[in-house]
């Protein structure tokens, strides 16, 4: 949508004067490296060298999983099963409104093309769920400088409904599909 746009969602860091950290928080950006790529690029001067990302990734059958639990909580049309879900993403045609990203090596891959090695940071679900004093001190490393408080753990969107574990078929469509791209 362009580079007012996402200006826009900023304007309060600005209008506060601070300015030293602008930072935004989504599942989404991984899947759109060009789209990042092009509005920095076109905000001009040096920002894209500027342009420091953080990525958590989770191992890609439990991300898949949550991604599904996500779609029956926002989504209002959601009917199908995980098995049904698993079958689409198997055939390349998952929800357009959600999308599956435990492909992490395509998409790492194209953000290695706009951005060099430093300005990316790779975190693991786990280390932040197990160690997360250990992930807080990365973080801080990777911007160079120290941030008081902890790192939140909690997953704050219970629901009856969400499903908590993959069933053995969903697991068998999806495995081969996910390994081909983690190894």
């Amino acid at each position: 949508q362009g580079v007012e746009f996402y200006a826009e969602r900023f304007q309060h860091c600005l209008d506060s004067g601070n300015t030293e950290f602008i930072m935004d928080a989504t599942p989404d950006y991984l899947t759109f490296p060009e789209q990042i790529s092009d509005v920095y690029i076109n905000s001009g001067a040096d920002a894209l060298s500027r342009l420091k990302l953080m990525t958590i990734l989770r191992e890609p059958m439990s991300r898949e999983l949550s991604l599904y639990n996500h779609m029956i909580v926002f989504a209002d049309d959601n009917t199908m099963t995980f098995e049904q879900h698993a079958d689409l993403v198997l055939k390349g045609k998952p929800n357009p409104h959600w999308t599956s990203t435990g492909k992490y090596v395509d998409h790492l891959k194209k953000f290695a093309s706009f951005i060099s090695r430093e300005q990316l940071l790779v975190l693991s679900y786990d280390e932040l769920k197990t160690n997360p004093e250990r992930a807080q001190w990365r973080i801080q490393q990777f911007l160079g400088r120290e941030f008081p408080g902890e790192l939140p753990t909690l997953n704050l969107h219970e629901n009856p409904n969400k499903l908590r574990v993959v069933s053995p078929r969903a697991r068998q469509v999806l495995e081969p599909f996910f390994k081909d791209k983690n190894e």
